[in-house]
């Protein structure tokens, strides 16, 4: 299966250079910087990026497996670990910034 492209791009900002990126997917490896955490999983729906990180809750309780959106999902990793975090990164674009790996 074809990974999905956010239509339209969403604009984020580079970690490295400070300008702005438009992205259509996030690469395996892809970071979110002030403190660099692996992204393992985003989704996009309804003009909103929310991207899965490590932190305290159950992959069981984000959003696209209450909504029944998980085919919507597009996993970085082969299993989410036992506690995420979803950070709804549409609306928290300018305290968060994109780190690309270095084959990116």
């Amino acid at each position: 299966m074809a990974t999905p492209k956010f239509s339209p791009p969403i604009s984020l900002t580079d970690a490295r250079t400070g300008k702005r990126l438009r992205v259509q997917q996030l690469p395996v490896g892809a970071a979110l910087v002030p403190a660099p955490q692996p992204i393992l999983g985003y989704t996009y729906q309804r003009g909103h990026l929310t991207v899965y990180v490590s932190g305290p809750m159950p992959p069981a309780l984000r959003t696209a497996q209450q909504e029944g959106t998980t085919d919507q999902e597009v996993l970085l990793v082969d299993e989410l670990p036992a506690g995420i975090q979803e950070i709804d990164w549409t609306d928290c674009r300018r305290e968060f910034r994109l780190l690309l790996p270095d084959a990116a």
